[in-house]
This record gives C-alpha cells, structure tokens and sequence, in this order.
C-alpha cells in the first residue's frame, strides 16, 4: 500500500505573487498613459476655447486679412499656439491680452492682442499689431492713431542728419585733476 496521499501538499502560490512581474510595469504605463491624455485634453480644451473667443478669432481674422501683413508674410498666414495669453472677467468687463505667432511663407511675425470688452459690446482693441521678424510693426486698429505705435521702437535719424557726438565720461574734463593724484582736496 503506497503511504502518499492524493495530492501535493505544497501550498499554492497566490495571483499577485504569479503575476506581479506584467502588472507592475502595465499598471505604471496605464497610469502615465493616462494622465498624458489628460493632459493633453486639457490643453486642447484650453486652445479651442482660447480660439473661439471672439477678441482671439477677430483678431486673427483681421491680421489674415490685412493687405500689409499679407505683402509682409505672405498667404496663407497660419497661427501657432499662443505664447502668451491672459483673460480676466470682473464685474462685466472682460480684458484679453495675447501674444500669437503667425508664419506665412515669405517671413514669420507676432501678433499682439490687448483687448476689453464691456458685457455685451464689441471688442476694443488697444493694442493691435504684428511686429514683423526684422522688427517693424504694423498697426491694425481702424483708429490708429499716426503717431509712434503702442510698440514704440527705436528712433534712427536720417542719413542725411550728423549723429550728435556722444557725452564725455565723468572726470576727464582738462581742468579737473586725476582720480589720486597729488592736487586732490582730500588729504589722508
């Protein structure tokens, strides 16, 4: 007769401990996948409200169809995510500020938005320009006014004016003695 019962003795080894070696790495995949998607909603969310505001899409519409940023870019003028970008709401009044990149196929440029709107009127643009990749900007207000735009940049004389000469540094004036030298008021 055999003494051997049916059957072996030896326990069983649990799921996890079977299992842990594919549901670690798959479970920490799941969760980065998963807070990548997330993610990336929410930032496609953000640029899809950004761009159904109406100080965004107006204003882009309105640098699109410029004839002076068309000559200066080029067609078709493309937007990019905003670089910057800020809307605030208090008490009715809504103010918008951006800063988008647009790229055209002769040169690339920045559109720069500062908007306010009260309750339900249009937008009024304060700020409203594309400064162009060589530094130049174009106003695109319909009341712009003709004086230095609200990027004001920098002032070059004409080539036909002398360049003042430039001031002379502190201390080198003939009749005023050197720094340390023996004529100095202050004796130690």
């Amino acid at each position: 007769m055999d003494a051997t019962p049916e059957g072996s003795l030896v326990p069983q080894r649990g799921w996890w401990s079977r299992n842990w070696k594919w549901v670690v790495p798959v479970g920490c995949l799941g969760v980065l996948a998963s807070c990548g998607c997330l993610g990336f909603a929410m930032v496609g969310l953000g640029v899809k409200s950004l761009s159904n505001m109406g100080a965004y899409t107006d204003a882009v519409a309105i640098a699109q169809s410029d004839a002076q940023v068309r000559r200066a870019l080029g067609a078709p003028i493309q937007t990019g995510l905003p670089k910057q970008s800020a809307v605030q709401s208090i008490n009715g009044q809504t103010h918008a500020r951006f800063t988008i990149p647009l790229d055209g196929p002769q040169a690339d440029g920045t559109l720069f938005i500062d908007a306010t709107k009260q309750g339900e009127d249009e937008w009024r643009y304060d700020t409203l320009a594309v400064e162009l990749e060589d530094g130049s900007r174009i106003d695109l207000r319909d009341d712009a006014p003709d004086a230095p735009d609200a990027f004001p940049s920098e002032e070059t004389p004409e080539d036909d004016e002398p360049l003042p000469p430039p001031p002379e540094p502190p201390g080198t004036d003939e009749n005023v003695p050197a720094r340390g030298g023996r004529d100095s008021d202050i004796e130690l």
